[in-house]
């Protein structure tokens, strides 16, 4: 990539070089792209039918369902936002195979692409992140339910996140220039964006460790319940709190583990580059996007997840109603309720 030049040398170089010409015409892209389709068109039907589901199906608490749904949109936004900027990238590729005056894009028409899909790409990690810490979740160690209000709040917060990281790395920055595809950022943010970029890695790794940390508190206060409290409802209320957490941690740990593949893979080419072919390091530039597999791991696990929930509290309660000799009036509206599910 270029990084030495000012706005107008860039400007000026507008036919590109010969590797990055081998890598637009690459069989190799072609083939990223279509399977890019492919996983964005199976995003979009498994999201709609996780949302029904989630919709439909009464599990997790009100504020953690809030905070799905927002990773879900989230999720499908930025699929659908990459899913145009490689469509437009084949058919400019078809369209300029010839010209290596053409073939690539000049930066300012990205504008739009590029700014929507950077900036949900930071926002699909604090998602993440606040699935993780998520006022509901967290505050299941200690106590059950939270006010809808502070979930809003979290979620705002996440979002002003994110839009004040996307302005540190792009504000003021000029467009000058050429890249090869709208995933690109634009070349004189290319030392903010590998900051930035290094910093999310350790984002996320902190995160993963805040996700076991909060799952094995979670596991400790519903051991000590079970050995120390005999009302039903309090042992069942526990038992669902689990259930939940650990769904609701496998969702955000999964995402972050494609995401820290993702932002260290970057940062290793970015490394590397100098010792490989410009064609071999745009192609596996372009190929490095894990958030197009993390977007497609939330519905699909939502699904799993919560299909899992609902058969454990099936068992749970079969379990508490058949085995009690006067199953109380809480664990036999409960059954009910479930029956009609």
């Amino acid at each position: 990539m270029y990084t030495n030049q000012t706005a107008e040398e860039l400007e000026l170089m507008r036919c590109t070089s010969e590797g990055i010409f081998r890598a637009q015409n690459s069989i190799w892209l072609k083939l990223n792209c279509g399977v890019v389709y492919l996983l964005a068109f199976l995003t979009f039907i498994l999201s709609y039918k996780a949302a029904k589901f989630l919709k439909d199906h009464n599990v997790y608490s009100h504020g953690s369902q809030i905070l799905l749904f927002s990773t879900l949109l989230t999720a499908n936004i930025n699929q659908a936002i990459f899913l145009e900027i490689k469509i437009r990238q084949l058919i400019h590729v078809l369209t300029y195979s010839n010209d290596p005056c053409q073939i690539e894009f000049h930066s300012p028409d990205c504008i739009y692409d590029q700014t929507i899909y950077s900036f949900t790409n930071v926002l699909s990690t604090a998602l993440g992140s606040a699935l993780t810490y998520s006022l509901p979740t967290l505050l299941s160690i200690i106590t059950t339910g939270i006010l809808n209000q502070l979930v809003w709040l979290d979620i705002y917060l996440q979002v002003l996140f994110s839009l004040i990281i996307h302005l540190y790395t792009y504000a003021g920055i000029s467009r000058a220039g050429y890249v090869p595809s709208c995933q690109y950022p634009p070349q004189l943010s290319l030392d903010t964006f590998e900051s930035v970029n290094k910093a999310t890695f350790w984002f996320i790794m902190a995160n993963c460790l805040l996700t076991i940390v909060i799952l094995l508190l979670n596991i400790q206060k519903n051991n000590k319940i079970k050995i120390s409290i005999f009302v039903t409802k309090v042992r069942y209320n526990s038992f669902e709190n689990l259930l939940t957490t650990k769904a609701i941690c496998s969702i955000s740990s999964t995402q972050f583990a494609f995401l820290s593949l993702s932002t260290a893979a970057v940062s290793v080419i970015s490394t590397i580059e100098a010792g490989i072919s410009e064609e071999v390091f745009h192609l596996v530039a372009q190929s490095l996007t894990g958030l197009v597999y993390a977007n497609l791991s939330i519905p699909i696990l939502i699904l799993f997840k919560t299909n899992k929930c609902i058969e454990k509290r099936r068992k749970s309660i079969d379990k508490m109603t058949n085995n009690t000799n006067e199953a109380d009036y809480y664990m036999s509206s409960l059954r009910a309720s479930w029956e009609k599910i």
